[in-house]
């Protein structure tokens, strides 16, 4: 069995349909990345999946932890499932390690000694241990990004959500923290990730699933999707890319 499986997934905003019926596995240790048009429903897909949105049918199981929302709480399931936001979602009047820290101790019950030792290595790995008291303004935009990695880290999730994490960082501070997501996809974390840097989804992604109006158009290996797409909307999406 998929490691998290969504069947007849349905997404509706008021009259509006945002994802019709959609059907993903994520397999244990695969990272897919999800493209497709502004609009098309990728980032409303990933905050389904985390409960963030409420889906209107269709279902939602992790292997070994059973269907989000029914057999397992919304809680329960955002501590199996992480997720990185665009925005970093870092709280402004706590410093680095205390935001690190916050979810664990609240949500998990676990000690402090245990959580902050586990934080400090990976903030050692993410080069910003020396960052460890500061407060987020006092951060830039990329190392924020990598603090709110480490902080999902913290939580132990078996898969990590990915919602264009490097959209509100200029360009030379992307380079440092999609350097972090590709180790991440190294040691084989299970990952879901929207973005629209097309070099990067093409170096990290097992699979690339290309969507539009909330529906999979295609699915397809990296090299089969950036050299021959098999979609003409996909033809058609990356032609867009070219200029």
């Amino acid at each position: 069995m998929a490691l998290l499986s969504i069947r007849n997934l349905h997404k509706q905003y008021g009259s509006t349909t945002a994802i019709p019926s959609l059907d993903l596995d994520l397999q244990k240790g695969e990272v897919i990345v999800l493209l497709g048009p502004s609009g098309c429903g990728k980032s409303t897909l990933l905050r389904c999946i985390n409960g963030l949105e409420e889906h209107q049918g269709g279902s939602i199981v992790m292997d070994g932890v059973g269907e989000f929302g029914k057999d397992v709480s919304w809680q329960q399931a955002r501590q199996k499932v992480g997720m990185v936001f665009q925005s970093y979602e870092l709280f402004a009047h706590m410093n680095v390690i205390d935001n690190i820290l916050l979810g664990p101790l609240k949500a998990q019950n676990r000690s402090r000694a245990e959580v902050e030792a586990q934080a400090d290595k990976l903030l050692a790995r993410v080069g910003l241990l020396d960052r460890k008291t500061a407060y987020p303004r006092e951060l830039s935009g990329g190392q924020k990004q990598r603090i709110a990695i480490v902080r999902t880290l913290c939580m132990n999730p078996e898969v990590i959500l990915l919602d264009e994490i490097t959209a509100a960082l200029d360009p030379e501070m992307v380079r440092e923290v999609l350097d972090v997501v590709l180790e991440l996809a190294k040691e084989g974390m299970s990952m879901l990730i929207v973005t629209h840097e097309m070099g990067f989804a093409r170096k990290v992604a097992d699979r690339i699933v290309f969507l539009d109006a909330g529906k999979i158009i295609e699915e397809n290996t990296p090299e089969g999707f950036f050299s021959d797409p098999k979609s003409e909307r996909a033809k058609q999406f990356l032609a867009g890319m070219d200029y």
